[in-house]
């Protein structure tokens, strides 16, 4: 994912999580707690990083996407469900 950019966040449907769009057609469905933050000149991943509690895509130096992954908190964490470009589906779980 690292070098992709966000074309959109979308909110889905109440407890269906978020959509994240990716402007080469990829993207990921979010069905866990996110923290979001933005600007308008952050939109390309620059690294990711991942801890018993969460993944964060590093958008820029201040701007991230945090998909929480702790299990004691939630009772079902999904972290995401991603389609690569050549249409092959990954679920990470």
């Amino acid at each position: 994912m690292i070098g992709k950019s966000i074309r959109s966040v979308e909110k889905n449907e109440p407890g269906s999580g978020i959509s994240v769009l990716f402007t080469d057609g990829t993207g990921l469905a979010i069905h866990t707690e996110v923290s979001l933050r933005m600007s308008d000149t952050a939109a390309r991943i620059e690294r990711v990083t991942s801890t018993k509690q969460e993944v964060i895509l590093h958008l820029g130096e201040y701007d991230f996407l945090a998909i929480s992954t702790d299990r004691q908190k939630y009772d079902a964490v999904e972290l995401f469900v991603y389609q690569d470009a050549g249409g092959t589906f990954v679920v990470e779980n």
